[in-house]
């Protein structure tokens, strides 16, 4: 780019072919940063090479009548006009996608003001004056609308900056902007004092306008204003309000107005500059209705599924239920069409770090449990809600999940109130089905345990001091209460107790009391863990050693009465 600026400067002849140098050079810094610094968001970069070239064809196309001394080309004119609508696309991808403004609605308005202001000044102040200059009105007005688009690229860019202070790539679109803003004046001004002379101070404003930008796509830093933040976000923003709907209007119908009293007293020479003023401020109109519409149809969205989620969690008899009550709810709170997954986990709450069970927040994915982090990773940013005995994910992009944290939010707080009433409704029923246990078993002989999931004893008989003559101590499981030697099947019966389908595992069990002697036990499983009122394994323990004694006995003596038997006795007693 600098040898290229030396022949404008040194060779004013060759000025077109060194314009054109300069404009691919920027164009190609902007695409060899794009492919370089890979930001999320590409688009509005590509807009602006784009822009870069069309200025550069303008250039190109002047450069190439200026040594013939005749006016410059329509062929230029139109390129400087068009370069205009594509840097708009651009700044308006970059203001949409950079989480620097979240919300650009006062921006807009700004613009449109300031658009309806210049554009006054101009009609009402300069135009007047400047009528008797050597310029025509039309070239007047031309020029007055390429001074129109620079300040409003200018204010854009400032905006950036504004949001974004240390971020060298917005300082360098904004001195871009205001190199062009520059360069289009010292033209006008070289122009109403006899001509522009090539290498001036409106050549050197433009090569500025061509370095920066083409410089700020080469800056890491350009990745970073559409990049999501890092810093979590707990809560999320309120909204900006802008100047209001009726002063946009009357920006929008000041052009019109103007051009209707223009032809009305004498003819119109403001045209192409009231053109591309109607023209700024319509587009910033349609662009506020917009996103004012989609903010509505979103809000509707999220009143609707949170009364849906509320419903249904009201109902919820478990937490699977309240589970798909709440990712049924998340997926319409989220934009519609935007990538996410939902995880619902209630496995790891006892291994959380707390940050994880505190306020609702977005953060990088690499920040929340490994386990997660690792199966999530093609999201960058998650939004964490803690439940009442669970946590809540949410992975997808970060826009989209701050646009939604507040009704997350709202739908985990229902899910946490709807978990923590199931649970007080089990603990309830629990209690009364021990109660009720308890009242059965009271005066039985049968031993009566209720095992929870990891085989802890929950409920135990008073009969169990009879029977085993112990009494479990809290928390203590069933193979902890026989002897050791007694435990090896105690765990065959319970390993075939988890396998089997069938309801009712029998075995019978030969225990060692704590004074020494033996009991006999005939022990059945059943598995009521699905049972909403026992949520366990209940077995039930009955001594059938006094039973499996008379029984020995009664076969005893049906042998010891037969003949054979007897004559064996009076065998023994001869030989004795």
């Amino acid at each position: 780019m600098t040898a290229s600026a030396a022949i404008v400067f040194v060779w004013p002849a060759f000025d077109s072919v060194g314009w054109a140098g300069i404009g691919l050079c920027a164009a190609g810094a902007v695409v060899t940063g794009v492919a370089r610094n890979r930001p999320q968001h590409s688009g509005p970069w590509w807009w602006l090479a784009g822009a870069l070239l069309a200025m550069m064809a303008g250039d190109f196309c002047y450069g190439l009548a200026s040594p013939h001394g005749g006016e410059p080309p329509v062929a230029a004119d139109l390129a400087y006009l068009a370069m205009f609508p594509i840097v708009a696309v651009a700044l308006v991808g970059l203001t949409r996608r950079s989480v620097t403004l979240d919300d650009r609605s006062r921006l807009l308005d700004l613009v449109a003001l300031g658009t309806t202001a210049l554009l006054a000044g101009w009609a009402f102040i300069a135009s007047p004056r400047l009528a008797g200059t050597a310029m025509t009105a039309t070239d007047w007005s031309m020029q007055a609308a390429f001074t129109l688009g620079d300040v409003v690229v200018l204010v854009v860019t400032v905006r950036l900056v504004t949001a974004a202070p240390r971020n060298a790539s917005a300082i360098l679109l904004a001195v871009g902007a205001a190199g062009m803003l520059t360069g289009d004046v010292a033209y006008g001004v070289a122009e109403s004092s006899g001509g522009l002379s090539p290498g001036g101070p409106a050549d050197f404003a433009y090569v500025v306008l061509y370095a920066a930008w083409g410089a700020s796509a080469l800056l890491p830093s350009m990745a970073r204003l559409t990049a999501p933040a890092a810093g979590p976000v707990r809560a999320a923003r309120e909204p900006v309000h802008g100047l209001g709907m009726a002063l946009l209007l009357v920006c929008v119908a000041f052009a019109p107005l103007l051009l209707l009293v223009q032809a009305m007293t004498g003819g119109v020479h403001d045209g192409p500059f009231i053109a591309i003023a109607s023209g700024i401020t319509l587009v910033v109109l349609v662009v506020r209705l917009s996103d004012a519409v989609g903010k509505h149809a979103s809000a509707l969205r999220r009143e609707r599924a949170l009364r849906e989620a509320g419903t249904v969690l009201v109902g919820a008899a478990d937490a699977g239920q309240v589970a798909a009550a709440v990712q049924a709810a998340v997926r319409t709170l989220l934009p519609e069409g935007a990538p996410h997954a939902i995880v619902v986990d209630f496995s790891l709450t006892d291994l959380l770090p707390m940050g994880e069970l505190s306020a609702p927040r977005i953060e990088p994915v690499g920040k929340i449990a490994p386990l997660w982090s690792a199966k999530l990773a093609e999201y960058e940013h998650v939004l964490v809600c803690p439940l009442d005995a669970g946590v809540l994910y949410v992975a997808g992009q970060r826009r989209d999940l701050v646009t939604a944290l507040d009704a997350v939010s709202i739908v985990a707080g229902q899910a946490a109130l709807a978990l923590a009433r199931i649970s007080l409704t089990e603990v309830a029923s629990r209690r009364d089905s021990n109660e009720y246990l308890r009242a059965v078993t009271e005066h039985g002989s049968d031993v009566v345990l209720v095992l929870d999931d990891d085989q802890r004893i929950r409920y135990t008989s008073p009969s169990v001091a009879d029977v085993l003559g112990i009494w479990p101590t809290p928390f203590a499981t069933l193979r902890e209460i026989v002897a050791p030697e007694d435990r090896a099947q105690v765990q065959r019966t319970l390993e075939r107790a988890g396998a089997e389908d069938r309801d009712g595992t029998r075995d019978l069990w030969s225990l060692r009391r704590p004074d020494g002697t033996r009991v006999l036990v005939e022990v059945i499983f059943r598995d009521l863990r699905d049972d909403r009122l026992v949520r366990g394994m209940v077995a039930t323990l009955r001594d059938v050693t006094e039973q499996r004694r008379s029984e020995l006995e009664v076969l005893r003596r049906a042998f010891s009465d037969t003949p054979a038997a007897q004559n064996r006795d009076s065998s023994a007693r001869k030989f004795m």
